[in-house]
């Protein structure tokens, strides 16, 4: 027992966790202010044509940036496992391995877009300007994204939630003053580059002081299984919008994407809560009683953090609605509350999936493949009728978190019975 006024090792560790978490949640709603305030500056200084060209190369680099998270989701996990090895023992000669598969990437995308450019050029109406900005941009976001792993893996969260959020701040800034000079999409586009290029070398500069020796090869199984699980897991997040821009009227469409830009703010509780647990769950993953505890915990704030948003968006739809986006889409406020409801599981989903992640599980990736199948396959069942959709989509997300729990559990009793017999 402990002594009358002072406090169990359980609440002093929940504390310490928790005044982190907290740390970390508020500079990322700054981080997500400046990138809000970053849209609203482009829309208000370019106009309807240019923004939308801008928006069209933007999201060239968007798509990239699927496969950047996913590495420094796999850079992550690689660093946690390296602080395992014994002082002075990485287990052979040594290498930045991430380094090599951030260059093979991001090379891999640049020369896409290169080859593509032709097409590109055509169909998105760009400059030969605007388009080698943005290609220019890519090989940096996986240099940026392999740092940020390096760093979160070796546990210190906070600093990668500062260069992210202090990117998105600079950004904002630079995209200010380009527009008030009157450069237009080039301009913007020149602040983009410039910022992912100060954040990459600042973040790579502090992730080269700390060592992260490692033997491995690149793109090894277990760092195969950790980029394509985050890679499938952003897809099924994200192909509800472009089934239903593909099978749905213009309207309902245009509804659709407006509610799903609010409902998925829920996604970002356990995007928050990842970045600081990943790490710790891969370190003590041979330790059943910790890391029921974590899940525990990151499920029950999930849960509680979406349910609470999805109350919040039902309640408040139609002010939401009609002050963001306006009276056209005033479809969008039959869909939110229905919306808001199934996501909750996909927020379930992906807090689950921190675990998953973390032993790199290959029947996590096989289900996760199976429920984006059954997406498309209720999107051209369903659809156009979007609510049976929405329905439909929810469910699935409930059985994702429910498989994906159950894998969980029955590894940790897996676990339990090596142990013992091992005792």
């Amino acid at each position: 027992m402990t002594d009358g006024g002072d406090p169990s090792p359980a609440s002093s560790s929940l504390a310490r966790h928790g005044r982190e978490l907290g740390t970390i949640a508020i500079v990322s709603i700054v981080g997500i202010i400046a990138t809000a305030g970053f849209q609203i500056v482009a829309v208000r200084g370019l106009g309807p044509a240019d923004f939308g060209l801008l928006a069209a190369l933007l999201a060239v680099i968007n798509i990239v940036a699927i496969g950047s998270g996913a590495l420094r989701t796999s850079v992550a996990v690689n660093a946690a496992r390296a602080t395992l090895a014994p002082a002075g023992q990485p287990g052979g000669a040594t290498r930045d391995t991430a380094l090599t598969e951030s260059l093979i990437l991001g090379g891999a995308s640049t020369l896409t877009v290169v080859v593509l450019a032709p097409w590109l050029l055509i169909a998105l109406d760009s400059t030969p300007l605007a388009l080698a900005i943005t290609t220019a941009a890519l090989l940096p976001y996986f240099l940026f994204a392999r740092a940020q792993g390096v760093l979160q893996g070796l546990g210190r969260t906070r600093a990668v939630v500062y260069w992210t959020t202090g990117s998105q701040v600079l950004q904002l800034a630079l995209t200010v003053a380009v527009v008030m000079l009157g450069f237009g999409v080039t301009g913007v586009l020149i602040a983009v580059l410039a910022t992912v290029i100060l954040g990459t070398f600042g973040s790579s500069m502090q992730a080269r002081r700390l060592s992260t020796p490692t033997s491995r090869r690149a793109f090894d199984r277990d760092t195969t299984v950790v980029l394509l699980l985050t890679i499938a897991f952003a897809v099924v997040t994200n192909v509800d919008v472009i089934l239903v821009r593909a099978l749905a009227s213009t309207t309902e469409a245009g509804a659709y994407a407006a509610a799903a830009v609010l409902v998925k703010t829920t996604l970002i509780i356990p995007a928050t809560l990842s970045l600081y647990l990943l790490p710790r769950f891969v370190v003590h993953s041979d330790d059943r009683a910790r890391s029921r505890r974590g899940l525990t915990l990151t499920l029950l704030v999930t849960l509680g953090g979406g349910i609470l948003v999805a109350l919040a968006l039902a309640l408040i739809a139609g002010p939401i609605i009609e002050l963001l986006f306006g009276g056209e889409y005033s479809l969008a406020i039959s869909y939110l509350p229905l919306l808001a409801i199934s996501f909750v599981p996909w927020a379930v989903a992906q807090a689950v999936l921190i675990r998953t992640t973390a032993v790199a599980s290959r029947f996590g990736l096989v289900v996760v493949i199976v429920v984006a199948v059954a997406q498309g396959i209720a999107g051209v069942a369903l659809l156009p009728t979007v609510e049976h959709y929405i329905i439909a989509n929810g469910l699935l997300g409930s059985a994702a978190a429910i498989v994906l729990l159950l894998d969980a559990r029955r590894d940790s009793a897996a676990l339990r019975s090596e142990q013992r017999r091992s005792a």
